[in-house]
Order: C-alpha cells, then sequence, then structure tokens
C-alpha cells in the first residue's frame, strides 16, 4: 500500500500552521466563558463522581457501562484543587457533593469541564494531520474552521461529559490506522495499539465505530484494490497481533491493572451448587474456577452492560413521540437540524468529490469519505437515539471533505464555484458566533421555531439552564416560585427563590418555571397538561418556560 504523492507537498508553509493553531485559540477562548453560564448538564455530576472514586480510592464500581478515560479527565482537575470523594451510594448524590464542597460550585464544575478541552485539542490536531498528509494544508485550515464552528462540536468541547473524547480519539485511531496501512513499521504498529486504546477506553461505542470502519477498509482493499491485497494483508496479520496484545495490557492500565474474581453473584455460585451437587468434588472445582482472578473484567462487563442497554431500548423522544426502541431515521433527522446547513452542503459535496473519483484518486480520500458512512450507518441501527453527540465522531471526517471542497472549488479557477463555497463556510462560521453560547440548544432553519416538537434530551434541553432561571427570577423580583426542573443539579443549592415542585396535575397560581422536555415528554400521559391553557411569559434560557399563573377565578 504505497503512499502517492499528494497535491500540495511541495509548497511547506508555516502561515497555515499559525492560522490553525490561531483558530484553536478562538474556539478555546470562546468556550471557556460557557463554563460558568450553564448549570450543570444530566449527566455531568454521575461522570465528575466516577472520574473522582477512580482517583480517590482506586476503584471503578459506580458504573460499568462507560469506561474511565474520559472520566478521570473530568475528575482530575477537582481531584488536583484537593476534592475527595464523598463515599454517598449514588453517583449523582456523590457527583452534586464533589461539586458543592468548599461552597465553590462554579470553581469546581470549571475544572471538571477543563477536563474536556484537551479532546477537543487532540481533535483539532489529527485533523490538522490528516489534511495536511492526505489533502493540503489549505484542506486543513478550512477544515478546523468549519470543525469548530460547529455547535454540537462546541457544546460538548465545553462540559464535563464523554462524548468530545470519543470523538477525538476514534478519528485518531482511525488517523494511526491509516498512517499503519502505510507502513506497518513496528514504530506505527505501537502508535495504532496507543490510540485504539484511547478510543476503547473513553467510551464504548468506539469499538463498533472501529470496527465497521476496519471492515469498510477491508473490504475496499478487496474489492476496488484487489491485486496484490492478500499479500499484503498476510504481511500484517503478525503485527496486528503484536498491536492487539499491546492494546489490551494499556486497556488494563486503564482499569489499574485490576483483578476480579470470574464471577461475585452468589444466584450464579448457587446454581453450580444445584447442577453439580451430586459430584462435590465437581462443584468445589467449579467455585475455585468462579473465584479466579481475571484482568479487564469492567471491561467486558461494561460490554455486555452497553448490549443490555441497546437491546432493551432507551426512552427517548422525536417528532413529538417518546419511544423505548428508537427509529431508523433518528440519526439521520438529528444531523439534518443539529448541523449548520453550510456544512452539511460542504460535506455533501467533499463526499461526491472523493467518491465519485474513487478509482482515481488515492486510497486515503476514499476511505476519508467512507468511514463516515460506515459509522453513521452503523449508528441507524442502534436502539439508544439519545442526541447528536451519539454521532459526534462522524464530524471531524466531514469537516476534513468539507475543507476539500472547498480546495476544489478555487482549484477549478471557477468565481461563481469558489463564491459559493466561502459563502457556504462563512454562513457555519456567522450562525456559530449567532449561536454563542448556547451551543447545545442549537438548530439549523430547517427545525423551524419550535425545534422542541423535533427533539429533547441533550439536543435541546439537559438542564442547563437552571442558573439563569435564578438570576432572571432575581431581576424580576420574584419571591416564590413552583419549579418544575429536568435535571440533576441541587435546587436547594441554585439561589433560587423560596420554590416548590410543581405538581405535574394540580393547577399551580403564581410563577411556574418548567423544563420543557418535562412539557412535551410527559404531556402524552397527562402530566403538565394543564399547562397548555396558558403561554409563557418568556423562554428563560432555550429550555425552561416560565410562567405567571393568575388566581384561580
Amino acid at each position: 500500500m504505497n503512499t502517492p504523492r499528494f497535491p500540495g507537498k511541495s509548497r511547506p508553509d508555516f502561515v497555515y500552521a499559525i492560522l490553525a493553531l490561531i483558530l484553536v485559540a478562538i474556539a478555546t477562548a470562546r468556550l471557556i466563558p460557557t463554563y460558568r453560564t450553564f448549570t450543570q448538564t444530566y449527566d455531568e455530576p454521575f461522570h465528575i463522581a466516577c472520574g473522582m472514586e477512580w482517583l480517590d480510592k482506586g476503584t471503578y464500581n459506580y458504573e460499568a457501562q462507560h469506561p474511565p478515560l474520559a472520566r478521570v479527565a473530568v475528575g482530575l482537575g477537582p481531584y488536583l484543587k484537593g476534592l475527595r470523594s464523598h463515599s454517598l451510594i449514588d453517583a449523582t448524590e456523590e457527583g452534586n457533593a464533589i461539586l458543592s464542597s468548599d461552597g465553590r460550585y462554579w470553581q469546581n464544575l470549571t475544572l471538571a469541564r477543563l477536563g474536556t478541552l484537551p479532546f477537543l485539542w487532540l481533535g483539532c490536531a489529527v485533523i490538522w494531520l490528516w489534511a495536511r498528509r492526505w489533502f493540503t494544508r489549505a484542506a486543513g485550515v478550512w477544515a478546523l474552521l468549519l470543525f469548530l464552528s460547529l455547535p454540537p462540536i462546541l457544546a460538548h468541547a465545553g462540559l464535563a461529559t464523554l462524548d468530545m473524547a470519543c470523538a477525538a480519539t476514534v478519528v485518531a485511531a482511525l488517523y494511526e490506522l491509516m498512517r499503519w496501512l502505510e507502513d506497518p513499521s513496528w514504530i506505527r504498529s505501537l502508535w495504532l495499539a496507543a490510540a485504539l486504546s484511547l478510543a476503547l477506553l473513553s467510551k464504548f461505542s468506539s469499538i463498533p465505530f472501529l470496527a465497521v470502519s476496519c471492515v469498510t477498509a477491508l473490504l475496499y482493499f478487496v474489492l476496488v484494490r484487489g491485486k496484490g491485497i492478500s499479500v499484503q494483508l498476510r504481511l500484517r496479520i503478525g503485527r496486528g497481533l503484536v498491536i492487539a496484545c499491546v492494546t489490551l495490557v494499556l486497556l488494563w492500565a486503564g482499569y489499574r491493572f485490576s483483578l476480579d474474581p470470574v464471577t461475585g453473584k452468589a444466584e450464579v455460585q448457587q446454581s453450580v451448587d444445584r447442577l453439580l451437587g451430586k459430584a462435590p468434588f465437581l462443584a468445589k472445582a467449579a467455585d475455585k474456577v468462579l473465584e479466579l482472578p481475571v484482568p479487564l473484567k469492567r471491561f467486558v462487563l461494561g460490554i455486555r452492560h452497553v448490549y443490555i442497554h441497546n437491546q432493551e431500548g432507551h426512552n427517548t423522544y422525536l417528532l413529538g413521540e417518546s419511544g423505548m426502541k428508537g427509529w431508523w431515521y433518528f440519526f439521520p433527522v438529528v444531523l439534518a437540524v443539529k448541523t449548520p446547513i453550510g456544512f452539511l452542503l460542504l460535506a455533501i459535496a467533499g463526499l461526491l468529490a472523493a467518491l465519485l473519483r474513487w478509482r482515481v484518486l488515492p486510497w486515503q480520500m476514499a476511505l476519508t469519505a467512507l468511514f463516515p458512512i460506515a459509522i453513521f450507518l452503523f449508528c441507524m441501527t442502534s436502539r439508544i437515539n439519545l442526541g447528536v453527540r451519539h454521532i459526534l465522531s462522524i464530524y471531524p471526517l466531514l469537516a476534513l471533505l468539507a475543507g476539500h471542497a472547498i480546495c476544489v472549488a478555487f482549484e477549478k479557477r471557477r468565481l461563481v464555484t469558489a463564491a459559493l463555497a466561502v459563502l457556504l463556510a462563512g454562513s457555519v462560521v456567522m450562525e456559530s458566533w449567532l449561536a454563542h453560547p448556547d451551543y447545545l440548544a442549537y438548530f439549523n432553519q430547517f427545525a423551524g421555531r419550535q425545534p422542541d416538537r423535533i427533539l429533547l434530551g441533550s439536543d435541546l434541553d439537559w438542564g442547563q439552564d437552571l442558573h439563569r432561571l435564578s438570576v432572571r427570577l432575581g431581576t424580576l423580583g420574584v419571591k416564590q416560585v413552583a419549579i418544575g426542573y429536568y435535571g440533576t443539579a441541587d435546587l436547594a443549592q441554585a439561589d433560587l427563590p423560596e420554590y416548590r415542585i410543581l405538581s405535574p396535575l394540580e393547577r399551580t397560581p403564581g410563577y411556574v418555571a418548567a423544563s420543557v422536555t418535562l412539557i412535551r415528554e410527559h404531556q402524552d400521559r397527562g402530566d403538565y397538561g394543564w399547562l397548555k391553557d396558558y403561554q409563557p411569559q418568556e423562554i428563560v434560557g432555550k429550555s425552561i418556560y416560565l410562567y405567571h399563573i393568575p388566581p384561580a377565578p
């Protein structure tokens, strides 16, 4: 798999690198103010608690459904400050206790959210390296400009969650896979093992993302570049086994080289006793086997939990309906309404530019187009439909293709084509600036004026506007409020006026604040249906409706 010559390699120019660094610096500066604008989102305290447990106690028992790397990253800032575990049973309560430590909620939340920033920088570095090697430096600058203007990227890069880490480490692993396919040396093999372990330790969804990408690459080489491919693949099998072994060791290191018994469940041991009760020697031997310590049990258990979660589904909302099993068209709708239209058009143009000329283009460009398609198609099969954050991993690759499309437009030396490409890129940047700081609740023009009729949850209302509500109620001089809040923040610590929990069934006079998720998602079963008779006085932020209900006649 020889590396062909790519355009733009003969003119190295440090100006492009400086522009890339400026773009990253601007994006970072845009994120910092959001740390103190938004209250914790629904999942943040849970992840912080899990990361703190790993750092402080050396255990990882709160939840196995996600691996520890990104959680440790968001727990590291509070840990270095001197905060420690409170040993509470519930992880969300534990996270809230950590955030409220020393009475410095906003400082602690900021330190946790800073843990996600390095993953944004990693994603940017990979985009730059990818474009510089297989496209052009100009394409890399355009790709970074577009990537760092995407509201979904800026939203999740500013939260103490796992999705930005997954997106960055998946694209890093794919980059190292491409490098290894070019040159399966021992150095490149070790780099690939390290990148794979980072991705697998960030989020378990990286496993199917990387698997479908590898299958796609294999099919491409067999079907399109079949001549001599069997010999080349045989040369890589031995090094592939080494990569697998090194990756497993690094994964085990991510779990602190912990050893756990094969099973600690008493019911399983009782089943063995029932089956082998008449053969005490075999029963005793089976018990000994079940008690053997093994590595990576938490990793395997986590994969099993994700599989069960996907089989059972997850309650979600789409186009006015709630469901447990999801919809095959959920992620196409999400991509269509949560992504700037200009970016969508440029990415489609880049995909077509790569795929329509697949016979003459280098295989690296073809795989750049095929990888996001494979990941997206896999996501459409998932029953866990929880928002754009679950397809965040395709955005770095789409940004590369969009940057490539702009460069192709300039190469054609047609003023109209080049002007249209720049106009589309400018529209993405403009929408990004207009969306600030509400990147999480961003919707494009396709969504219309009521995006809450399309999506909820982490795409619109994730509990982020509670602080804004507190400030607004103070400005209005409100003394009492009934609140229906969709989130995990401790209301007692939210600097609210005297409050009570809003009844979902009984009309409540006075000021009423209700999260849009509660209003939309629960009205189909009658909860909060009485609010339909009233218009909100205003929308606080993007997600909390504020009413003033007159007294009963």
